[in-house]
């Protein structure tokens, strides 16, 4: 599964996008609740910013915040659900965390192999 955790911009509250959608009322304020738990459900998911129709209530949306996030430009609508807005340019991709997590991978092997062989090549230090 991807990460635990995301990053939120500080600035987030304040976007323009958000005030036009708070600005919307009750409505808007759920509609930019569901744009911060989707951001969550791509990372966790890895992916990268495609939120499937399907996954629409898992979100905690509904159609009409979706529609809302479209409009606001925060989502785009694609085939089968909907794309994040820049979500590539702010978030990590799920070919950098399988990179990422790949690089760990071979330091905790070679860490491992150092620890209990003496060296890379498995020689004892004997």
């Amino acid at each position: 599964m991807g990460l635990p955790w995301f990053r939120v911009d500080t600035s987030l509250p304040t976007h323009d996008k958000i005030l036009e959608l708070i600005g919307a009322g009750p409505k808007g304020k759920g509609a930019a609740f569901v744009y911060v738990a989707g951001l969550a459900y791509c990372a966790m998911h890895e992916t990268d910013g495609m939120i499937r129709r399907a996954a629409l209530p898992f979100i905690h949306g509904t159609p009409t915040e979706a529609r809302m996030l479209a409009e606001a430009r925060l989502w785009e609508v694609v085939e089968g659900g909907w794309q994040v807005v820049n979500y590539l340019d702010r978030g990590r991709s799920s070919a950098t965390s399988a990179a990422i997590s790949e690089a760990r991978a071979a330091a905790g092997r070679k860490g491992a192999q150092k620890r209990w062989h003496g060296d890379e090549e498995g020689k004892s230090n004997d």
